[in-house]
């Protein structure tokens, strides 16, 4: 399957013009970064449900493509629990970071969370039934599966670390790290995720 150009892609387009927006609403209205904070997390918390789902229903998979222990074969219960494990143990301490020092609960704006919580995880419902049917001819690549989600833990970790060790705003950081996290998953999930020749 050749990879479509960039040109032609018009997911990473709507990536980069939704990214933009963000910008821009976050220099109109500073506030709202609070908001964009709280979705921020919703998303990757669907996107990591999703992901453990996918590992346990995915059975069209890419021969010994996660090992344990050095171990090759393909042992999806074994990525999703512990995916679920340190990925999840990421979240819920975010979100008791978020709660507690970095957003202003009384900033919120909850209906537009409410919104998009609904958005997010329709969305994600439907990402999962397109990949279910697209595995039944492309077999998934278990190990790509894993990390790819872990693209969103570096805008998490340095919208905290940077104010204090590069005296660097956090929205700045975590507004431009949050549209190359977004990029790198929508990149690797195009060229990497699933591969055509099945091998199970």
């Amino acid at each position: 399957m050749k990879s479509k150009s960039i040109f032609n892609d018009w997911g990473l387009w709507l990536i980069l013009v939704f990214n933009a927006y963000a910008v821009y609403h976050y220099i109109q209205y500073p506030n709202s970064i609070h908001t964009i904070y709280f979705i921020f997390w919703i998303q990757s918390f669907f996107i990591g449900v999703f992901n453990v789902i996918g590992m346990l229903t995915f059975t069209n998979r890419v021969e010994n493509s996660y090992t344990v222990n050095n171990q090759p074969g393909n042992r999806p219960g074994c990525a999703a629990g512990f995916f679920f494990i340190h990925y999840g143990g990421f979240h819920l301490a975010y979100f008791v970071f978020l709660i507690i020092k970095i957003s202003k609960i009384s900033l919120l704006d909850f209906q537009f969370i409410q919104l998009s919580f609904w958005a997010i995880l329709v969305g994600c419902v439907m990402q999962y039934v397109q990949d279910k049917r697209r595995n039944a001819t492309e077999a998934v690549n278990i190990s790509t599966m894993f990390f790819m989600p872990y693209a969103r833990i570096l805008p998490m970790h340095l919208a905290i670390l940077a104010p204090a060790i590069l005296n660097i705003s956090a929205p700045v950081i975590f507004l431009s790290l949050k549209t190359v996290a977004d990029i790198i998953m929508h990149i690797v999930y195009r060229n990497y995720l699933f591969k055509q020749s099945a091998t199970v």
